[in-house]
């Protein structure tokens, strides 16, 4: 059974989100299951993987710049529903949502040796960017409130992709 024969994604109001967290906690461990957790319940936009009226994936995203660049914070997929697509079906999906919002780009972070996740992204055309890039195109002061905001750390890699 292939993810998407069976799989809507949908919109997740704050109200309903406390309900995700399970995911959360089979996905991420330490500061990234802290923060989130934190993310999830403050976040612009959480689309969550329905199979059978049960959540089994989500993804968080929010515009930054002024709604000229996208963020990707988390995709997490249920442990027992790993392996079948339902990654790549909610990354294809931010993707959308960024297109239709116009956004120029979108960027996505993963922790250095996280090959899968890594994958994923790269899978749909993120490449590995790096601070002096990005400043390059938005200015030392916008990618330095950017990183702030889209909470990249020591040890995880810088990821981009441009929405044409």
């Amino acid at each position: 059974m292939t993810a998407q024969e069976d799989v809507t994604i949908v919109d997740v109001p704050v109200r309903k989100r406390e309900g995700l967290k399970w995911i959360l906690e089979e996905s991420f461990e330490g500061w990234y299951l802290m923060y989130s957790k934190r993310t999830l319940r403050d976040i612009e936009l959480v689309r969550a993987a329905m199979e059978s009226g049960k959540p089994v994936g989500l993804v968080m995203t929010k515009t930054l710049e002024n709604g000229s660049v996208g963020y990707v914070y988390y995709i997490a997929v249920a442990r027992a529903n790993r392996k079948r697509g339902i990654g790549k079906l909610l990354l294809e999906d931010a993707l959308r949502h960024f297109k239709a919002l116009s956004v120029e780009e979108v960027f996505a972070s993963v922790e250095e040796d996280n090959k899968p996740s890594e994958a994923l992204f790269a899978s749909e055309g993120f490449t590995r960017t790096s601070f002096g890039k990005v400043s390059k195109r938005h200015g030392n002061l916008h990618t330095l409130n950017m990183y702030r905001e889209m909470l990249v750390v020591p040890g995880e890699v810088l990821l981009r992709k441009a929405i044409a």
